[in-house]
């Protein structure tokens, strides 16, 4: 998996290389250079004229180095210095030093006259190419004044811009877009990525992404990760094992509590994942006006009967506690209604119920702000909350949800000593101890009724088959996305949410064949 970053983490990794490794900036600032160089070459093969502006700090040195490869290699460069040249780092000085050594033009654009940058943008022959190199990762604060306005002409120009490890107008450490920003086409990002390239809705300014290798050790960014990309095969290595002597028992037993009188697609849409996902055996307790929808929708799970409300929703448990001890696994809260009886379902398997557990959709909106109910659970637990649940877990507004879902995710794992599972473009897995995975399968095709449902059973009849919490949800959310990608050929709106059990399968086969059993 690829190590995520934040800007404190990046800093150290830096620090390290340097100091305690002994690797000159310079150097590090070299490989940035070349490998910037050699991604917009490659992307834009036939672009001769570029525009590079550079700010005061490492950023800034990376894109006046940069302009001397591309100088070298035959390029038109039109070099901008946004900054006092006396106040640039020392190894932002040296690359403006030899930048003039080989005889480049650099124009200082200093106060708040941006006329030279109009007039380059506006030319009658303008750039082919816009390299932003103003600012670096560290941002904290919205931008304002010039650089805001600098922002807004790149932004309105055509020519498609590169920004230099991070868009200016964004942090690395978060996924908020606090003001102005640069909205880039092709980011080459050094060393590791940044939490900003990986989740929206900062991400949606960084246009294609490259890791570009500047010389820190592989081990030390690892290190210094708190979040991690997940890579398709990574996921392959964490499918599960099934032995060719392996029998029905031997996979597992998942209990889907879910459904209601019209509602009993839901429970029949998660238990279908939840076979498809390998689990031995699945029962699906439901209200008795739902059974004969499950018992139809899905031939290959048994039914076990709650007791109904005049609504159609469980009136509460029965007998349920009988079977939680065959159990391995259960998965509740699709369709599931939050009567009184409903709650009391969800008190028994909170109280009673010691193995794995799922919680989804209703469930949730059962213990909204009451996370602090799962702490004390014996056995490991899942939330898999989309922004609305999310901000109801939590007492939050859903936009503020939206702008940061891995901090919200985070604070809901903190809270409940739950894997969070934080859905939507860019699923965000958060544990307890503060690590986070983002899953990069799946988009707009997903979003259709029914479709979390899918991804409940899943990661149900994961952890039924003895899967750690974080493991179930990494392969869950990869395969389900992954189902959504691949449905888009058939259905280009929305992928209809009973087609995902076997797309799901096609995902599964296309890691094997691609990574190996």
């Amino acid at each position: 998996m690829l190590p995520v970053l934040d800007n404190d983490a990046l800093r150290e990794a830096d620090r390290h290389t340097i100091e305690d490794l002994g690797v000159l900036g310079l150097v590090l600032m070299e490989n940035a250079a070349t490998g910037l160089v050699d991604a917009l070459r490659e992307t834009w093969p036939e672009a001769r004229k570029v525009l590079i502006l550079c700010g005061p700090g490492n950023n800034g040195g990376d894109g006046l180095a940069a302009a001397r490869h591309l100088s070298n290699g035959g390029h038109d460069v039109d070099l901008m210095l946004l900054a006092d040249p006396d106040t640039l780092s020392e190894d932002a000085r040296v690359n403006l030093a030899w930048a003039r050594a080989f005889d480049l033009e650099v124009t200082v654009v200093e106060g708040d006259d941006l006329t030279p940058l109009e007039q380059s943008l506006a030319a009658s022959s303008p750039p082919d190419i816009i390299v932003d190199a103003l600012l670096g990762t560290g941002l904290d604060r919205p931008l304002t004044g010039r650089l805001a306005r600098a922002v807004d002409l790149v932004n309105r120009c055509p020519a498609p811009v590169v920004a230099v490890d991070v868009p200016t107008g964004l942090s690395g450490s978060s996924a908020r877009v606090p003001g102005p920003a640069i909205e880039a086409e092709l980011c080459p990002t050094f060393a590791a990525l940044k939490l900003c390239h990986c989740l929206p809705p900062a991400c949606e300014a960084c246009g294609d992404v490259v890791v570009v290798d500047i010389g820190i050790p592989p081990k030390v960014l690892q290190a210094g990760a708190q979040a991690w990309w997940v890579e398709a095969e990574d996921v392959a290595l964490l499918l599960p094992h099934r032995s060719a002597d392996g029998h029905k028992g031997s996979f597992g037993h998942l209990l889907v509590v879910a459904g209601a009188r019209g509602r009993g697609g839901a429970a029949s849409m998660a238990a279908r994942a939840a076979v498809t996902a390998g689990a031995g055996l699945v029962t699906v307790a439901v209200p008795s006006p739902a059974v004969p929808v499950v018992d139809g929708a899905c031939l290959e799970a048994m039914t076990f009967e709650l007791p109904a409300d005049e609504a159609g929703e469980a009136a509460g448990p029965g007998d349920l506690e009988q079977v939680f001890a065959r159990m391995t696994g259960v998965a509740a809260g699709p369709g599931m209604g939050t009567g009184p009886g409903a709650h009391k379902v969800l008190d028994l398997l909170l109280s009673r119920c010691s193995g794995p557990l799922v919680l989804d959709a209703d469930a949730l909106n059962m213990i909204a702000g009451s996370l602090e109910r799962l702490a004390g659970r014996s056995g490991p637990t899942v939330l898999t909350p989309h922004p609305g649940e999310l901000a109801r877990l939590l007492g939050r507004p859903t936009e503020d949800v939206v702008a940061d879902r891995l901090e919200a995710a985070r604070e809901a794992a903190r809270i409940s000593g739950a894997v969070v599972v934080a859905k939507g473009y860019r699923t965000v897995i958060a544990d307890s101890e503060g690590r986070a995975w983002i899953n990069p399968t799946g988009d707009e095709h997903l979003a259709t009724g029914g479709s979390g449902d899918v991804l409940t059973g899943l990661i149900g009849a994961l952890m039924a088959q003895d899967f750690d919490p974080v493991r179930a949800s990494i392969v869950g959310c990869w395969l389900h996305g992954r189902a959504g990608e691949l449905g888009a050929d058939v259905w280009p709106a929305a992928v209809p949410a009973a087609e995902l059990p076997a797309l799901v399968a096609s995902a599964w086969a296309e890691l094997i064949e691609n990574f190996g059993d």
